[in-house]
């Protein structure tokens, strides 16, 4: 039986930074809100970025976009808020901004792979990135986030609506994702495409 770190490795496909950020971020979620295992029927969680971070959360929460209990705002922030459906308790958890002082270079590596993408340049930055994950798997917690409760208003349940016919390109669109034009139900795309 795999641990819920090597679900989410094999998830993902290799060891980041980010894959280990999300990991201890959903741990940590969970048990502030004790919450033990799976749970995605009464969990709501916000991931406030659209990184490698959200396969972790994805694996060891249970949920996903398709459940309808995981949303994404992509402020461009390690930032995960953790929501219980029945009683609206939520927790924030944060990544530290001082939390990454010590990945300094990555950025300069990764510029140096995509500028010249030898085996060598891969190997180096493929190892430092496992370094920099190593060091945040292993960093205390305090020192990692910073926890915020709050109550939130109780996230309402996915509802699955019926899907109408595109008057322009023929495509199924959900009901609440369309709009009339010109007398004429269609999507989103070819609203903005004018067609």
């Amino acid at each position: 039986m795999q641990t819920p770190w090597e679900r989410a490795l094999e998830f993902h496909g290799h060891v980041c930074p980010g894959l280990v950020i999300g990991f201890r971020a959903a741990e940590r979620g969970l048990r502030e809100l004790g919450i033990d295992g799976l749970n995605p029927d009464n969990l709501v969680v916000i991931a406030e970025n659209q990184s490698c971070a959200v396969d972790a959360i994805q694996v060891v929460t249970g949920c996903t976009l398709g459940k309808g209990s995981l949303e994404l705002r992509d402020y461009g922030k390690h930032v995960y808020s953790f929501v219980c459906r029945d009683t609206g308790e939520a927790v924030r958890v944060a990544l530290r901004f001082t939390a990454l002082g010590f990945a300094a270079g990555l950025q300069e590596l990764r510029e140096d792979f995509l500028r010249e993408p030898s085996a060598e340049n891969e190997r180096i930055l493929t190892r430092r990135r496992e370094a920099i994950a190593d060091q945040l798997m292993e960093m205390p917690e305090e020192e990692l986030w910073e926890i915020s409760s709050f109550h939130s208003e109780l996230p309402s349940r996915p509802r699955v609506l019926p899907s109408l016919c595109c008057a322009r390109c023929g495509e199924g669109v959900m009901e609440s994702r369309a709009r009339l034009a010109k007398g004429q139900v269609v999507c989103l795309p070819c609203l903005k495409r004018g067609v």
